[in-house]
């Protein structure tokens, strides 16, 4: 079986080395845009690399490459969570969506604590300690991404981000005994509470540097009820976030039966508008864009892709990679 790695995360790892001054390997190459998977060789090159620089502790710093693209779609679906704790299930998200081989699992301890475990779907190819710690690394960036203050991440009492000043000898002597006793696979990140005020400044920055995203509108022009396009309007603003017939209800100031009443009464059920907001962010994101494929269907809320694929096909007539090469502007008609 072939064994792929995020590319995404293979150019946080090379931005992460880059912004602490490592060289990367003479045969590591910046994954090409409209890339979604390479080779998992490539990333371990990246990570052996970095250790023989800089040890254990420079791993987790390389996960900060990932607040360089905070324009990235996938970076922006992330950090559109309301705390940190939906940070954390958007992550194990794209974990599933991408079928990855190693994936978190989370106990929640308290408001801004959780106990996390770095596991393998693969029964006895758990992850290195290299990999669990550049995972943290990358998860405490993300909290810091929305605003919160500081996040730590613990195992055994000790701080794996950051060393006391001065002990980073000791720093990294601490990691490799946590590494080699096995206990790098779970940890517990703390983080404050309250979202820091800079996140409002940081998403008007993320617009005004022309950051894609689909249009909340892209069913506005359905005969349907307002209620509905305010429904739909909902889900493509934030794709990822789960919501309820409920919920929806409680925000039109409606009871959860009124709301399916109004929606049976124009044809409608409140998954149907949840599917058409889907398929048209989807499409969006296929014709608007160049990005992969294999990372549309997260973008637009689809829970895998196969998930994506079927549904696209059954509600369009055409999969995915078909729609976009016949209907992308400037593409020749097919006959």
């Amino acid at each position: 079986m072939d064994d792929f790695a995020s590319a995404a995360m293979v150019r946080v790892l090379m931005h992460g080395m880059s912004a602490l001054g490592l060289p990367l390997p003479a045969t590591a190459t910046v994954p090409p845009v409209g890339t979604a998977q390479v080779a998992l060789d490539l990333k371990r090159t990246l990570v052996t690399a970095a250790v023989a620089q800089c040890g254990l502790a420079c791993l987790p710093r390389l996960g900060r490459g990932v607040l360089a693209f905070p324009d990235d779609p996938t970076h922006r679906a992330l950090t559109a969570a309301r705390d940190g704790l939906e940070v954390l299930l958007r992550w194990q998200r794209l974990e599933r969506y991408v079928h990855s081989a190693h994936r978190t699992e989370l106990e929640v301890l308290g408001d801004a604590r959780v106990a996390v475990r770095h596991v393998s779907v693969r029964p006895g190819e758990a992850p290195s300690a290299a990999e669990d710690l550049v995972v943290i690394g990358v998860l405490a960036a993300l909290l810091e991404a929305i605003g919160l203050d500081a996040p730590r991440a613990t195992i055994d009492g000790v701080d794996v981000l950051a060393a006391a000043e001065g002990d980073e000898a000791a720093h990294e002597t601490t990691l490799r005994r946590l590494a080699g006793a096995g206990r790098t696979g779970s940890w517990t990140l703390h983080w404050n509470a309250t979202v820091a005020s800079r996140r409002p400044a940081r998403a008007a920055q993320a617009a005004a540097s022309g950051g894609q995203a689909a249009p909340v509108d892209l069913c506005d022009a359905l005969p349907w009820p307002e209620a509905a396009r305010r429904c739909a309007r909902d889900a493509l603003a934030d794709p990822l976030r789960p919501r309820t017939l409920g919920e929806a209800a409680t925000a039109l100031g409606l009871s959860t039966r009124g709301l399916q009443r109004l929606l049976a009464a124009a044809g409608l059920t409140w998954s149907t508008v949840m599917a058409e907001a889907r398929v048209r962010s989807a499409s969006w994101w296929l014709l608007e864009t160049a990005r992969p494929i294999a990372e549309i269907g997260f973008l637009a809320g689809y829970s895998d892709q196969a998930h994506f694929t079927r549904d696209f096909g059954r509600r369009v007539g055409l999969p995915p990679g078909r729609y976009r090469s016949d209907f992308t502007p400037g593409s020749v008609p097919p006959r």
